[in-house]
This record gives C-alpha cells, structure tokens and sequence, in this order.
C-alpha cells in the first residue's frame, strides 16, 4: 500500500465487545419499577368472542378464526375469549408465530388454541400433520420433521428447541414421517397486556400423539406478559409424547407478586419479572460514520490495499471521531484503538440518543501526519435484559460474550468463561447460542 504524505490514512474496521453481567457483580442501585407497556397500537379494534366469531369453520363450530396478518402481530385494545368459544388463527404464508398485543385487559375464560393439526380444506378433515402456527410440519413419508430438532429415522420423536426467555418465540418442530405423516409440532403465542391478563379457560400449545409409529412432535410455547398475570385455567404445551424432552415451554412474567396461580401448567410455567422485549431485538452494531467532519465512505474497510478516507494536513487536534450504533445501551462509553504503530490520545464519546439509534463522539490527538494509520472503535456493555436467560451456573456458564465485526464481514461471536476463558461451540448452553444466532 501506498503512504500517503499529505494527509492521514483512515482504514476504518469495527470491532464490538459484547460483556454480560455474572452473579455478584456489583451493579448500581435497580431504578424504581416503572408499568409495563405492551406497545399495542391499538389498531385492531376490540377482539370480543361474545359479540364477534369471525370466520367459523363448518366442522368446527364453537372456533372462531382470526386471520394473522404477515408480521404475526395483532393489536388490539382489549381481548375477550369466553365460555364456550375457541380462539384460533389463519396462519400467514411465513406460519409465523402468535403475537398479541393489548392495551387494556386480556380475559380467557374459553380456549385459546395454536395447537397442532388443521381442518384441511375442502373436505374438513382434520389432518395431524400440520402444525400450530409458529411451529413446524411433521414430515412426510419416510422424511424427516422440520424445525431445529425435527424427528429422524433414528430419533422419530421431535423435541422443542428454543431460548428460555422466548425472545425470540419458537413453535415445536415436527416428528419423523413412516408409513403415515409425522404429526407437526405446537405452536407459538406470545401476549402482552399494559394491565392484565386472566387465564380461567385454557391456552393450548399441544402436539398430538404419534400413529403408525410415526413421529411424535414437540410441544409449543406460550409466553405471557403484563402488570398482573392470573392462571385459574390451564397452559398446556405437551409433546406427543407427554415426555420431559418433547415438552414446550411456558413463561409467566409480571411484577413481583403480580403473578397468581390456582389452576395448571404443563409443563410448568417459568415465572419471572417482566423482559420488556418482546420481539426480538436487531444485532448491535457500531459504525464510524465521519472522522474529522469527513463522512466515511460506504465500503470502509472492504479492502486494505486502498486508501479509505484521506484528511488534510492541516486539520487541527483533537480530530472527531463520530460514531453510530444501535442496540447498544445508551451512556456506553465508544473506545478507540489503533491496529499499527500509529497512535495517538483519545478520549473517548459516550452513546446519547436510544437504544435502536444513537451516536457518540470520540477525540483523537497526536496521531503522526505522514503515517497510515488505523482506527477500530469498541464497547463494552451488559447483555439486555432477558438476553441471557437459558445460562444456569456451572463450568460453562457464559460470563462474557464478545462480537467482532470484521471489515466488510459478519459478526462473529466468542462466549468467555468468568476467568476470560474461551468456551468451546459445543459446551455452550444452547439457549444462549439461539440467542444470538436467529
């Protein structure tokens, strides 16, 4: 490469560590508890059973469908499911999961079910093959079951795989197809209420038992979220088989105390505070974007044998350094680093603006003039709540997680060990690898 002389050399690379919190780390003082918002819009109305039984199959009276629309999200004001009436879903074309939004009060007192099975049309039959929306298909004859753990020839039976905290929210994957189809997995729901939700009926995630030795399929999930969480009814997320490994998962979460329980789980329910998260959030990035009020060029750091960004002379110290990051906490100080022999003092900017979208400012001096030099912008932050749940104590358990965006590459992840010990792909608790590979 070619030393300029008239100017200094940027080769603009991002590099982001990404820390997590162990036990015992001191930490400051938790902020006073604030009302979870569920963040519905409101847009979809009122959902009344009693008044509104849209869609009603012939050979299934008492069901009454709602159509998904293709993000999977409903928002609505307030829902009522009572005695008597069974809520389904019309799946999209992405068979996405369940995702229910409320302002106001959610109320079950009938069936909510995303189960597995459908009435396949036009004859009505009922077929086990299809799964509950947001889960995966049994598989067909002498294939495998789709999703992450699908039936095999050898393991017939599907098993449910996904992350403890349900962000994102997975349905079952489907059993192993012989001379019959597999029966496909349950599905996924996930519903938020800014006040509360009551469960007197049921929410059903359930697989169906195997046939003709075909493939049994996983249980769902079912994750509900609000300021009160009462469950007089039951949640139900079973496997085919009604084993531990087959089973789904079933998540409560409220303010501490806020979470009442007289009826049933199966399998049992997790209770735990609120993860305001409710959709998974996008990758942490950090970008420079100018340096020395000269905006970085798009394919920054494609190539080294070039020349990135060539600043005059004369420009004067400290030298900007702006950066922009998203789904990094706010008030996360932005370091940077230097990959040659030139170097300079930094001090360094702090993240303002929120956590999908903020910059900072970094000051850079005494960098040599006539030198190529290179600059690499770091964090270091804790993992977002709810971001590690599935990571119990043990010789595993993950303490730090580093992610590394090479010039013009992915973002690559390395998971540590309390003493800075780098944890082998194949011990890392699995929740915590789907956590950050969706």
């Amino acid at each position: 490469m070619r030393i300029a002389t008239t100017g200094i050399v940027l080769l603009t690379a991002v590099t982001v560590w990404v820390g997590s919190l162990s036990a015992g780390t001191p930490s400051s003082p938790p902020a006073p508890p604030q009302a979870f918002s569920s963040g519905s819009t409101g847009a979809d109305g009122a959902l009344n059973l009693a008044t509104t039984c849209s869609s009603p199959v012939a050979v299934d009276p008492a069901s009454c469908y709602v159509q998904l629309p293709p993000s999977g999200v409903l928002n609505y004001t307030t829902v009522n499911v009572p005695v008597g009436k069974v809520l389904k879903f019309r799946k999209n074309l992405q068979n996405t999961p369940v995702i229910i939004l409320a302002q106001g009060d959610v109320t079950v007192a009938g069936v909510i079910y995303i189960g597995y099975g459908d009435f396949a049309p036009p004859s009505g039959v009922y077929d086990t093959i299809y799964p509950g929306p947001g889960g995966f298909r049994g598989g067909a004859h002498q294939q495998p079951g789709f999703g992450p753990a699908g039936g095999t020839a050898t393991s017939p039976h599907a098993t449910w795989v996904g992350p403890l905290s349900l962000v994102p929210i997975i349905g079952g994957s489907g059993g192993f197809g012989t001379s019959v189809g597999g029966v496909g997995g349950g599905g996924a729901i996930a519903i938020a209420s800014s006040r509360s939700i009551s469960v007197t009926g049921h929410i059903n995630a359930n697989s169906g038992q195997h046939f003709s030795g075909s493939g049994a399929g996983a249980g769902g999930a079912i994750r509900l979220v609000a300021n009160s969480v009462h469950i007089g009814g039951s949640l139900n997320a079973p496997g085919g088989l009604n084993s531990i490994s087959g089973q789904g998962l079933i998540r409560l979460e409220a303010p501490l105390g806020a979470v009442t329980m007289s009826g049933s789980s199966h399998p049992a329910a997790i209770i735990a505070p609120i993860n305001p998260a409710i959709f998974p959030s996008a990758a942490s990035s950090l970008t420079i974007i100018s340096v020395g009020g000269q905006a970085v060029p798009a394919y920054a750091g494609q190539r080294f044998d070039t020349v990135d960004l060539l600043l005059p002379m004369q420009l004067p110290d400290p030298i900007n350094i702006v950066v922009s990051a998203s789904n990094i906490p706010v008030g996360t100080p932005i370091q940077v680093s230097f990959g040659t022999g030139n170097t300079g003092t930094v001090t360094p900017g702090t993240l303002a603006g929120s956590l999908q979208a903020s910059t900072a400012t970094a000051r850079l001096s005494g960098l040599n003039r006539t030198q190529l030099a290179y600059l690499y912008v770091h964090a270091t932050f804790a993992v977002l709540q709810g971001a590690d749940a599935g990571n119990p104590p043990g010789p595993n358990q993950v303490a730090q997680v580093q992610a590394s965006a090479p010039p013009g590459g992915a973002t690559h992840f390395a998971f540590l060990r309390k003493d800075g010990s780098r944890i082998s792909e194949r011990d890392i608790p699995p929740q915590v690898l789907t956590s950050f590979r969706r």
